[in-house]
């Protein structure tokens, strides 16, 4: 159900042959959330995300805490099927059993393979990631706080079975009751003396059944409690309300005075030492319990116009004019909004993270004690990828001929672009013959090489190293400089290049 509570968390898991996990991203959960707490998976190869659908690939995914709890295997669900974005809510129970651990997991995904053959089953497995799973801060409130209600309310039951007892041996014993009511109600000994001479057989009446329907209560009450503290209470409460409403029922002449005893009796209760508010607010206030505030009251980022992120409290921001935040590729800074997230160790190393907005582009940098700052470090990924583009060769040069057949699997010619960052990675594939000494054999586009490149490149064991030169212009040429004489048609070159400008 979409509630608006979600904590969404995206892993990127790309398909290759590296066992090393992805970079730990600082993920947590807690014990107490229920379906909130979302892993959002993007699964790419090195031409980018995965084209999924569940027609024609399933994705699972299995979790085991360090404590040896472990998830059931869990059908992701297709979010995204262009962005290959799958998503899975972890079950409460796991997380409440995974309680103060690290949490491993994996992503597989499998082929649906419809005509059921074994040589068509296809499985990836992608990298482990981890995330924590922490115990919610309500659970460590105190046990001596948690009973203390229930103490409250269960002094209270045998204070009332207490003065019941008192009543039963003042009539057995022909004692004045009306003494034994003074130390009951206090102040209000001259009203009970009157409702005495004006009613003494109500009275007595009165006690019987309230005798009775006390020793109910009383029963009634050890059974809850037993049950559960929460029941006790209610019980406790509803025992000293049905007291009050028979004393106002029976000794209807003097209700007003009863009533006002009661309240007087309240506050008897108050100051014979029963936990009042403002003693609960005090013993509240002597947990050991993180005060400081985060974020405002509202759970939302403090605004701070030129905050300095050097200097700045722990808490959650957003800032504009911010100092000493990270620099736009222009090497200028940043005067838009940023958000940042700073915390501080005990030792006084501080941990800043912080987000160009208008970018999207999120930055982390840490300020040790020792005064040693490492300086601003992008997170976010912004890598393209051409894959590799076919090209033609001309001037009757032949291109694709050598080790094509199926054990040797040969390439074509092609060229290849990958940017990431401020780093542009090219690279280069000859596979070509009928070739003449300073032949330009084929042309890329203009500026596919920013300079000039000369590589050396495989030819037949019987003729020394040929030489392939990349122009700027996109001019693929070869030459061959030991003797051009022995060079036949049928001779080739055949060699893979990258280089990184």
């Amino acid at each position: 159900m979409d509630n608006g509570i979600d904590k969404k968390a995206l892993f990127k898991l790309k398909s290759e042959p590296y066992l090393k996990p992805i970079s730990d991203l600082g993920v947590g959960f807690y014990n107490l959330d229920e379906n909130t707490a979302i892993l959002r998976f993007q699964l790419s190869n090195t031409k980018g995300p995965l084209l999924i659908h569940e027609n024609n690939l399933t994705a699972y995914a299995y979790f085991e805490s360090s404590n040896g709890s472990t998830s059931d295997v869990i059908e992701l669900e297709i979010e995204d099927s262009n962005k290959g974005i799958v998503t899975i809510t972890l079950d409460k129970e796991f997380l409440q059993a995974s309680t103060s651990t690290s949490v491993k997991g994996q992503v597989y995904i499998g082929v649906n393979n419809v005509d059921n053959k074994p040589e068509y089953n296809e499985v990836a497995v992608f990298r482990e990631f981890n995330f924590e799973v922490k115990d919610a801060l309500i659970n460590k409130i105190s046990s001596f706080t948690k009973i203390e209600y229930v103490r409250m309310f269960d002094q209270l039951k045998m204070r009332i079975e207490q003065k019941v007892k008192d009543i039963e041996e003042a009539i057995a014993n022909g004692a004045d009751y009306v003494a034994e009511m003074k130390s009951i109600l206090q102040k209000g000994v001259e009203t009970l003396n009157a409702i005495v001479a004006d009613g003494k057989t109500d009275i007595q009446s009165f006690i019987t059944q309230a005798t009775n329907d006390l020793n109910k209560v009383k029963d009634d009450a050890t059974e809850d409690i037993t049950t559960t503290a929460k029941n006790a209470k209610t019980s406790v409460q509803d025992t000293a309300s049905t007291a009050v409403n028979s004393i106002n029922s029976t000794a209807d002449e003097a209700k007003q005075h009863v009533d006002g005893k009661v309240t007087e009796f309240n506050q008897t209760v108050a100051d014979n030492g029963f936990l009042s508010p403002e003693m609960l607010d005090e013993q509240l206030e002597d947990l050991d319990w993180q005060k400081y505030k985060l974020t405002k009251e509202d759970g939302s980022r403090t605004y701070v116009q030129g905050l300095n992120l050097h200097e700045a409290p722990p808490g959650q921001y957003e800032s504009t004019q911010t100092v000493n935040g990270p620099l736009k590729e222009n090497g200028e800074p940043d005067t838009g909004f940023i958000e940042a997230d700073i915390s501080v160790s005990s030792n006084g190393r501080r941990l800043i993270m912080a987000t160009r907005s208008s970018f999207n582009k999120t930055y982390v940098k840490t300020l040790h004690t020792n005064g040693t700052d490492t300086g601003w470090k992008e997170l976010t990924n912004n890598q393209t990828d051409t894959g590799w583009i076919p090209y033609n060769t001309i001037n009757g040069v032949e291109k694709d001929i050598m080790f094509k057949n199926d054990t040797d699997n040969g390439f074509d010619c092609a060229y290849r672009i990958i940017k990431q960052g401020d780093v542009t990675t090219r690279k280069l594939r000859v596979n070509a013959r009928n070739l003449t000494n300073g032949v330009v054999f084929a042309e890329l586009p203009s500026q596919f090489a920013k300079n000039y490149q000369k590589f050396v490149v495989a030819t037949p064991r019987n003729k020394t190293t040929g030489i392939v030169d990349v122009t700027p212009t996109g001019e693929l040429k070869f030459n061959y400089y030991y003797n051009t004489a022995d060079w036949v048609d049928t001779d080739y070159i055949y060699g893979e290049f990258t280089w990184h400008d």
